[in-house]
């Protein structure tokens, strides 16, 4: 048996239109993971790092296929306990989640592990094909033959997810093995990616000789296409093991900042860095006794200033406690520091399930228009419920 192993080149950008990246991803010559991360208030970032990492320890369990499907699984049950954790400390984190799609070598199979609408793809010999399945609302719609695949691109529901590991429900993993072949090129994204860009346009572009040129024709497509999520790409060749290549992380799960928030998670080949307190000075300034008085008045001027400014500049979309509907806020929703500015026709109760548990956390806008679109789109999820009321999610659902 030939033991195969992977050449890689990945990349993660945070997009034109997000505040931060919410995308994690880890690759190295036996081990590819992509997790897309979700949630407000700057919590899903630590939902996909903690969940890379946690994924990236399992397989380093097993040898086997069989059995590094068992670890992949397990690791998903870990990063939902990790992501409670995380919550149990801050309430206001509830709602975070992730999606997680690795592919693992062992020997000459491929090991599959996926939960979420992060993707999988397959070039062999010319042939282009999707190896994982969207664990979306609209591909149940496709599935059942209500909608064709072309239409599910555009469908106002397309981002809602029937899967994540989100540390309060149970995940059922999508788990398989598959035969590998030397000249396999695997392609692993984020929806910031296979969400905007065609299946054409992405076929096209994995077909570059050079595994740089092919990332960065790919992220150039996202961007070409506004770029609205973020953009995690890998691309992988299949190869005969032997040449030693040094992991790499990106995204989310390469930000120290959010490896110190995680401090019980083990990151891949991190190390925080000790301050070394030789290289810290603080110079003495004598200065007359009026000095402090004036630059701390003029400091708490220019901060409040700073403050308003920047509250003034911040939206979410939240629900109006006095009467339960749901609204666009200006402001941030802790501390009662914002306005109400436009309240809808429906209330939390008429949304599907997913879409509740998001905007009872408040869902995070970066401009005024991103937040009259989110309340759009959870109209069109209300309106849509009306009128499929069995739909999964939906109030009343037998299901």
């Amino acid at each position: 048996m030939t033991n195969l192993a992977l050449r890689f080149a990945g990349r993660s950008e945070i997009g034109l239109v997000r505040k931060n990246n919410e995308d994690s991803g880890y690759v190295s010559g036996d081990l590819a993971v992509v997790a897309d991360g979700m949630g407000g208030h700057e919590a899903g970032e630590l939902a996909s790092a903690a969940t890379v990492a946690s994924v990236v320890n399992s397989a380093k369990l097993s040898a086997l296929a069989d059995e590094v499907l068992t670890h992949l699984a397990e690791a998903v049950i870990v990063a939902g306990e990790y992501i409670a954790d995380v919550v149990s400390g801050n309430r206001e984190l509830t709602g975070m989640g992730t999606t997680m799609t690795a592919v693992a070598v062992r020997g000459e199979l491929l090991a599959v592990a996926h939960v979420g609408d992060s993707r999988a793809y397959l070039m062999r010999d010319g042939e282009f094909q999707q190896i994982t399945k969207d664990h979306t609302f609209v591909q149940t719609l496709v599935d059942a033959g209500e909608i064709t695949k072309a239409e599910a691109a555009n469908h106002p529901r397309r981002n809602l997810m029937m899967r994540a590991i989100d540390g309060i429900h149970a995940v059922d993993v999508d788990l398989s093995v598959r035969e590998a072949k030397i000249g396999d090129r695997l392609l692993l994204c984020s929806d910031g990616l296979c969400g905007v860009v065609s299946e054409e346009e992405i076929r096209i572009a994995l077909g570059a000789a050079d595994l740089t040129n092919a990332v960065t024709e790919l992220i150039d497509s996202a961007i070409a296409c506004g770029a609205p999520d973020n953009v995690t790409v890998i691309v992988a060749d299949l190869i005969e093991a032997g040449l030693e290549v040094d992991p790499v992380v990106i995204g989310a799960a390469a930000d120290l900042n959010n490896q110190v928030r995680l401090p019980a998670v083990e990151f891949p080949d991190e190390q925080i860095e000790e301050t070394d307190p030789t290289k810290i000075y603080y110079p003495v300034v004598k200065r007359n006794w009026l000095f402090p008085i004036i630059s701390t008045l003029l400091a708490m001027a220019i901060g409040i200033s700073g403050a308003l400014f920047w509250l003034s500049n911040q939206w979410f979309v939240g629900v109006f406690a006095p009467t339960g509907e749901i609204a666009t806020f200006q402001g941030i929703s802790t501390s009662g520091l914002n306005r109400v500015i436009e309240v809808s026709q429906f209330t939390i109760n008429d949304l599907p399930e997913f879409e509740k548990a998001q905007i009872e956390k408040t869902i995070d806008a970066p401009t005024h228009d991103e937040a009259l679109a989110i309340l759009n789109n959870l109209q069109i999820s209300v309106d849509d419920c009306k009128l499929y009321p069995q739909t999964p999610g939906c109030p009343g659902s037998s299901q």
